[in-house]
């Protein structure tokens, strides 16, 4: 199959099968920018930024689907430690759950519109990328929409993993609230000696329970193997992310462990 690939084709408010993108509820109009009225589109400039081609390859490795291709991009265009270069780390777990799973979208067009970019499904099903700021020649961080990518985006990857020797050992990995308001939660699961199955989780945070999403992907992971696994969760627009997350973990079938972390735990020590 999401990013147009997952992450672009749940931002511009297109339902997948996967949850990684999940229905979002409001569309960025693409008429109420320049590059629709015939104008050539003002580049994004700035302090620190990489040149107008080396921002679009980031863009477009975001809306390929294609992790391989996303991993360079993060490598090659942004700033070490930033939310870009976090972004960009949730966006290759996002496409290598999603080939674990078996699918992949063609990727979608990138466009420059004032400021930034924007990448289109259909008419009025945009994702747009603005608010781009840079550092020592390096993109650090941008506007997804109108929400900017410092406040949607929590690093799990300090977490200490949460594992049974010879069944699973589960990574948490990245935290992500789509304009959509949907959150999703990148865990990398290993398997060892069985095949495990993730089931759909439960964030609580506060008085809020969010149930997650039905489908979960890769909907199992084989014996030996490892994958990352995009657990996901609707309505989730006025939560704080520093809830806890809960989800049951099939073990070959027979048995099954219920796996909880906290998006605001402490870093392992």
């Amino acid at each position: 199959m999401d990013q147009l690939s997952h992450t672009a084709r749940h931002d511009a408010g297109v339902r997948l099968r996967v949850p990684v993108l999940v229905p979002v509820g409001s569309l960025v109009l693409c008429c109420a920018l320049a590059a629709c009225s015939g104008d050539d589109p003002k580049p994004a400039t700035g302090p620190g930024l990489p040149s107008q081609a080396v921002l679009k390859s980031y863009f477009e490795a975001v809306a390929s689907g294609d992790a391989e291709e996303m991993d360079r991009a993060r490598s090659d265009v942004a700033a070490p430690g930033s939310p870009a270069d976090g972004f960009a780390a949730y966006v290759v777990k996002a496409d290598q759950a999603a080939a674990t799973d078996g699918t992949k979208d063609d990727p979608l067009d990138v466009e420059e519109v004032d400021g930034g970019f924007r990448a289109c499904i259909a008419e009025g099903q945009c994702v747009t990328w603005t608010n781009l700021q840079g550092a020592d020649g390096r993109l650090a961080t941008f506007n997804v929409g109108d929400d900017p990518l410092d406040g949607s985006l929590v690093d799990l990857t300090a977490q200490a993993p949460i594992e049974s020797a010879g069944l699973y050992e589960v990574q948490p990995d990245w935290a992500y609230r789509l304009p959509s308001g949907a959150l999703n939660v990148v865990v990398t699961v290993t398997a060892s000696d069985i095949p495990l199955s993730p089931k759909p989780g439960t964030y609580i945070e506060g008085d809020v329970v969010l149930k997650g999403a039905k489908d979960v992907y890769p909907a199992s992971i084989d014996a030996g193997t490892s994958s990352p696994v995009v657990l996901s969760f609707d309505d989730a627009d006025d939560v704080k992310l520093d809830g806890q997350i809960t989800f049951n973990l099939s073990l070959g079938g027979e048995s099954t462990e219920s796996i909880g972390f906290g998006l605001a735990d402490p870093p392992a020590s």
